[in-house]
């Protein structure tokens, strides 16, 4: 049974003029390198927010 066009990894581009075989170009559906690099970035930053809070919160005063 045949896929249908949406569920393929694969474009096929026919060029009706040439009598050559069609090319076929993988559609990615990964993220992109500067996604990629916003999500370590925020990761990064919440990591080292957490690293401080426990660092520095022990000796915050309870103000009793």
């Amino acid at each position: 049974m045949a896929r249908s066009p949406f569920q393929s990894d694969f474009t096929v581009h026919r060029d009706e003029t040439a009598e050559a075989l069609p090319v076929a170009t993988l559609r990615s559906t990964e993220a992109s390198a500067g996604a990629t690099r916003v999500v370590y970035i925020a990761t990064f930053v919440v990591l080292a927010m957490l690293v401080l809070l426990c660092a520095i919160g022990p000796h915050i005063p309870g103000g009793q």
